[in-house]
């Protein structure tokens, strides 16, 4: 990845319209190229540790640029990103993944389960309570914490939800609406030639995190 991909989004935030987007479609077609590009080659070194990404296709990971405004108030018509969300299943919500953000001044790379649905976020909730232990090993290990600092608890119930014992020791852990880590980098970082690598290996740490959401998917306990 170069300069010319954070150039382009920072003017496309500021000239963010079909004109200046048709004149410079060229530039677009160029580094979406790039920015898949490297998508191929992050899911295939994620595919080492990871066995559900081998054979996925970056286009079932990748997201458009074009913006859906159909209920939108705002009605921009362009995001002013590129982003993968990498599971088995591609872009599917509903299952752990691995997600990376490109974006001037806000790029992450983030991994867990976001927005799951409300049956879902019970089951798993359910899982945690009775795996807590197994699940604080996974959120406690050296590296995970190193590298993302835990779970990301900004979307969080203010009460332990129903059906729980008041008394369980760590309530925080089921007021989760998601359960996902996130890793702010700067934009410097995707100009090192090892980037990929360095991705990867963030994300290798996240696994056990998304295996343990995902068995609760694959075996439909909800």
């Amino acid at each position: 990845m170069n300069s010319d991909t954070f150039k382009f989004l920072s003017e496309l935030s500021i000239n963010n319209n079909r004109e200046w987007f048709t004149l410079n479609k060229h530039r677009f077609v160029n580094i979406k190229t790039e920015f898949e590009d490297d998508i191929r080659v992050l899911l295939s070194n994620m595919s080492a540790f990871d066995d559900e990404l081998k054979g996925l296709s970056v286009e079932r990971c990748v997201y458009r640029i074009y913006r859906d405004m159909r209920f939108s108030f705002d009605k921009t018509p362009y995001k002013t990103n590129f982003g993968a969300f990498m599971t088995k299943f591609g872009k599917k919500l509903d299952r752990a993944g691995y997600y990376l953000h490109i974006e001037p001044g806000k790029s992450m790379i983030c991994a867990g389960l976001w927005f799951p649905s409300s049956a879902l976020l019970k089951a798993e909730r359910r899982a945690i309570y009775d795996n807590i232990e197994e699940f604080r090993d996974i959120i406690n290990d050296k590296n995970f914490i190193e590298c993302f600092g835990g779970l990301n608890f900004e979307n969080s119930l203010k009460k332990l939800p129903l059906g729980f014992d008041k008394s369980f020791e760590y309530p925080e852990l089921l007021k989760l609406k998601d359960f996902g880590v996130v890793k702010y980098m700067p934009d410097k970082f995707f100009f090192e030639k090892d980037w990929i690598d360095k991705v990867c290996k963030y994300f290798s740490y996240t696994k056990p995190l998304n295996d343990f959401l995902n068995f609760i998917i694959d075996e439909e306990q909800y």
